[in-house]
């Protein structure tokens, strides 16, 4: 049997390669920290969001999304591929987790947005550290360390202080307030419930994830801390709220990582938003490599979930399957979601959802009133 081993030297210098790395991301993390925290303090009139990037693919979107010049940005999900290299899936590491939000840092188009732009963002289950992982993940303290350092949360925000990384803010004054509320649908989720049909079963039809409704008493998404810190934000004034997940809400046939396996938590926060008087509210998703529009009338008045992925990649397939709650799209190609809100508009603002192709096409366009987005 062969062996092979690092020599002193080579094993000298892949030690001074990697601390090296580690000395240039943190260098990149403490020159740009101050701007990616520096939130708008006047009213939000154009928000982006996107998902899905992975780090050593080429993301020349940046420069498309800069130039709409939002007040803000939302990464709400992926924003690395942390535990999977496009070949091999691996235990995320100090030494893996360094490495990979180093190449996202060192992606000349991200850089320059970030240095424009604010960012808000909350994780997926790559970034996270584990596909379609949930709160069995032991090493969830670790990634939380590196994503809050690499979006610059300050040592004392709430997030470093509780579980997950949920996070709420509020822009504008009275009368043009936005509360955006990012959950976290990792930190405490139960696991998935499989599917017990075949491939072949569930492709006749039209399905193509590997998982059912888990109606097991006891299962959470959101953890019941989440709920009631959610309540709280929720009953918080505010004339338009966008709530985001990194998972799709509203759409459940497809059996992927979505709200649908939790039906007793999806209904949960249809109730909920009626519970605590909460107007206003737009959900935004991603996760799904591709976008789309879905409505649901479940809610004490009509639900948006405004879905955009992804940055680097797109997946054809998911985005032909059914979705009878949808009213926009499918859009099966890179893409970004731009969020407009019209304060001038008589007789409620108006909010238009636009998703935005790569090369700066406009995908679809779907206009909301604010007057329909009242409990009634």
């Amino acid at each position: 049997m062969s062996r092979y081993f690092l020599s002193n030297n080579q094993l000298n210098m892949k030690i001074h390669i990697n601390i090296i790395f580690s000395i240039l991301f943190f260098l990149f993390i403490g020159c740009t920290d101050q701007s990616a925290n520096k939130l708008p303090d006047r009213p939000l009139e154009r928000i982006a969001f996107g998902s899905c990037a992975k780090q050593w693919i080429p993301q020349p979107i940046w420069n498309t999304i800069a130039e709409t010049k939002p007040d803000l940005f939302l990464f709400i999900g992926d924003a690395i591929y942390g535990d999977w290299d496009g070949e091999n899936v691996f235990e995320v590491t100090e030494e893996t987790l360094t490495r990979d939000w180093g190449k996202l840092a060192a992606i000349t188009e991200f850089k320059q947005f970030r240095e424009k732009v604010p960012i808000m963002a909350t994780w997926d289950n790559h970034d996270y550290g584990k596909h379609n992982g949930g709160a069995e993940f032991a090493k969830k303290e670790l990634t939380k360390k590196h994503f809050l350092d690499f979006f610059g949360d300050p040592a004392d925000s709430e997030r470093r202080k509780s579980p997950g990384i949920n996070d709420a803010r509020i822009f504008g004054p009275e009368g043009q307030r936005v509360q955006i509320i990012l959950l976290d649908t990792r930190w405490f989720k139960s696991p998935f419930k499989k599917d017990p049909r075949s491939k072949e079963e569930l492709k006749k039809i039209g399905k193509v994830g590997k998982y059912i409704p888990n109606t097991d008493p006891g299962v959470t998404l959101l953890g019941e801390i989440q709920w009631q810190w959610l309540e709280r934000k929720l009953k918080t004034p505010a004339e338009i709220r966008f709530i985001v997940s990194s998972i799709q809400i509203i759409a459940n046939e497809k059996g992927m990582d979505e709200w649908g396996d939790y039906p007793a938590d999806r209904q949960r926060l249809f109730d909920l938003i009626g519970s605590t008087g909460a107007n206003g509210v737009i959900l935004l998703s991603g996760n799904e490599h591709f976008a789309e529009l879905s409505k649901t009338d479940e809610g004490p008045y009509p639900l948006y979930d405004f879905t955009s992925s992804g940055l680097t990649h797109v997946n054809e397939v998911y985005g032909k399957a059914p979705n009878s709650f949808r009213v926009a799209g499918p859009y099966i190609d890179l893409d970004f979601g731009l969020v407009e809100i019209d304060w001038q508009k008589q007789p409620a603002p108006e909010i238009t959802l636009r998703i935005i192709g790569f090369d700066s096409s406009i995908a679809f366009v779907y206009a909301i009133n604010l007057n329909e987005l009242q409990i009634n």
